[in-house]
């Protein structure tokens, strides 16, 4: 039967497009990424790279810019808020 010597020739030729894939547009990407923390040092690293990967892609940057710098600040400081409102009401 030729059927497994077939399905066996197309997982290699995906494996060896995925390995391709990750050479050329994953693996620049990710060395830039961690070069880059690694001179800044953040103490948070992941909003960090959050930020610098958004700043890679205009398509990208246009998506994040409609959340606003500060929103993220915006809502830990009325989760905060909340959260001391609900422990006021159950004293």
């Amino acid at each position: 039967d030729w059927r497994p010597l077939l399905r066996q020739r197309r997982c290699a030729a995906m494996a060896q497009e995925h390995q391709e894939y990750i050479q050329t547009k994953v693996n620049p990407i990710l060395e830039n990424l961690v070069t880059q923390v690694l001179l800044e040092r953040p103490e948070n690293p992941v909003p960090f790279m959050v930020r610098w990967l958004a700043n890679q892609s205009p398509q990208a940057k246009e998506y994040f810019a409609g959340f606003g710098m500060g929103e993220a600040e915006k809502l830990r400081t009325e989760l905060k808020t909340v959260q001391e409102e609900v422990r006021a009401l159950e004293k």
